[in-house]
């Protein structure tokens, strides 16, 4: 089993993001379209190729082409510190594992030294861990799924992938797992009860 974290096990940074483009006056979009370029200071950021004030300085520029003006280390503040864990996810990790399945995180995040959350006790929660600034590729480049089945040591047909991003969930079709898009939590994890035959997910 295989879980992005943002949007699925932790709550989606897009209301933070929204409020931002408010208060510079961007369309709604403007910066998850922006952040989607693979060669911009997101993608950049994400796979560890900047340091975080070369993102921040960056992204500021990217923002200003686009006729806004971010506080970009605020947003990404904000962003850290606003994604808590949902408890109904949780539990959900907790009963797969249970019942003997491997439960594998696959994200596209940065590195956060000064996170206020406990991120090596939310880590336990998994029995792999890939993060794309750590491996230096990210979603929905196939290799960071490549990587995360070898790890798992599992073929890409034993597997079923819950993101909340199309983009994301395609490539792991086409590498042959199973998705499911995830835009209310009751309704990915009533889906995946069903596929794995698990109850009580």
């Amino acid at each position: 089993m295989v879980f992005d974290l943002g949007g699925v096990v932790l709550d989606s940074p897009m209301d933070v993001i929204a409020g931002t483009e408010a208060l510079a006056g961007l369309e709604p979009g403007t910066l998850n379209r922006i952040a989607s370029n693979p060669d911009g200071a997101w993608a950049l950021h994400e796979t560890g190729a900047v340091t975080r004030a070369e993102f921040i300085d960056r992204f500021e520029q990217e923002c200003r082409q686009h006729g806004g003006v971010i506080d970009v280390a605020t947003l990404l503040d904000t962003v850290e510190n606003y994604a808590q864990a949902r408890p109904r996810m949780i539990r959900a990790i907790g009963r797969l594992r249970e019942a003997e399945y491997k439960v594998a995180a696959l994200t596209n995040n940065w590195e956060s030294p000064d996170a206020d959350w406990d991120v090596a006790g939310f880590q336990g929660h998994f029995d792999v861990f890939v993060e794309s600034w750590v491996e230096g590729v990210r979603k929905p480049d196939p290799g960071i799924y490549l990587r995360l089945l070898d790890r798992l040591d599992v073929p890409a047909d034993a597997c079923v992938f819950l993101d909340d991003i199309g983009r994301n969930l395609s490539t792991a079709r086409r590498l042959g797992m199973e998705t499911i898009k995830v835009v209310e939590v009751e309704q990915a994890l009533a889906d995946l009860g069903e596929l794995v035959g698990v109850e009580g997910l």
